[in-house]
């Protein structure tokens, strides 16, 4: 406990800097944890649809909006080369192949794809410039 006004200013003045220095490195680990979660969450809707698809043994459409809603995408850009209309986002039963295409969020920095093939895999990377814990580099 500092006892004198210089002590007591000098505790401050390092407090300050500290927090300065830390609150924008807590801000990027908490965007890096918000895309670990996000991708997580757009693989495991992929796969359910899939799963659906098969079970079904029907071809199953997703609506891309459907996507969006369900990954509750506040702050990120949602971007995709399938379209609803002309080409949709498409898992065919009962094999689970599936319409080949990627979906794309950005926010800053940070950029998740998530790659369907022809054959039914789905994965996601990381395409941006800031590297994601747990999740691969897109090459």
């Amino acid at each position: 406990m500092p006892s004198s006004l210089m002590e007591w200013s000098v505790s401050s003045l390092l407090s300050v800097l500290l927090m300065t220095a830390g609150v924008p490195a807590m801000q990027s680990a908490h965007g890096q944890l918000e895309a670990r979660a996000l991708a997580l969450r757009g693989l495991s809707l992929l796969h359910a649809y899939q799963a659906r698809a098969r079970a079904q043994h029907r071809h199953i459409t997703i609506p891309l909006t459907e996507v969006k809603n369900a990954l509750k995408t506040d702050g990120w850009q949602f971007s995709s080369n399938f379209d609803d209309h002309r080409r949709p986002l498409v898992f065919y039963a009962p094999q689970g192949f599936a319409r080949a295409g990627r979906v794309v969020m950005e926010k800053g920095d940070l950029q998740l794809r998530w790659i369907v093939s022809a054959l039914g895999r789905v994965r996601y990377c990381s395409g941006g410039t800031v590297d994601i814990p747990g999740v691969a580099s897109c090459i």
